[in-house]
C-alpha cells in the first residue's frame, strides 16, 4: 500500500506541474481528479503512518484547493519526470528534446 500511495503522490505532482505550470495535460480531468481523491483519502486515513514523499507539499495543496493549483515550487525530480513524460507523449515526433525544453524555458545542464 505504501508503494501504491507513493506512486499516486508522484502522479499527482507530475500532472499538477504539467497542467498548472505548463498548461499541458496528458490525462483527462477525470483521471486527475481521481488521483487527487486517492491521495487525499490516503492522507486522511493514514495520518499516523510513515509520511509520504513530499508530504508538506501535498497536504498543503490538497487542503487549500484540492488540487495542485497552489503549488509554486516543484521538486526537481518531479519537474524532470514531468518534462520527459510530456515530451514522450506529445512532442517526440515533432522536435528534439533540446528544442522541446527551450520551448518551455528549460535547458539541459
Amino acid at each position: 500500500m505504501i508503494e501504491f500511495s507513493q506512486q499516486k503522490v508522484r502522479q499527482y505532482l507530475v500532472h499538477s506541474f504539467l497542467y498548472y505550470q505548463l498548461g499541458e495535460s496528458i490525462i483527462s480531468d477525470m483521471q486527475y481528479d481521481q488521483i487527487c481523491v486517492e491521495v487525499e483519502t490516503y492522507l486522511r486515513t493514514n495520518s499516523n503512518s510513515n509520511p509520504l514523499p513530499y508530504h508538506d507539499i501535498i497536504t498543503k495543496s490538497l487542503a487549500e484547493d484540492a488540487s495542485g493549483f497552489s503549488i509554486r515550487k516543484y521538486p526537481e525530480e518531479i519537474v524532470s519526470t514531468a518534462m520527459h513524460l510530456l515530451y514522450q507523449h506529445n512532442y517526440r515526433k515533432s522536435m528534439t528534446f533540446d528544442a522541446f525544453l527551450s520551448r518551455f524555458g528549460y535547458s539541459l545542464l
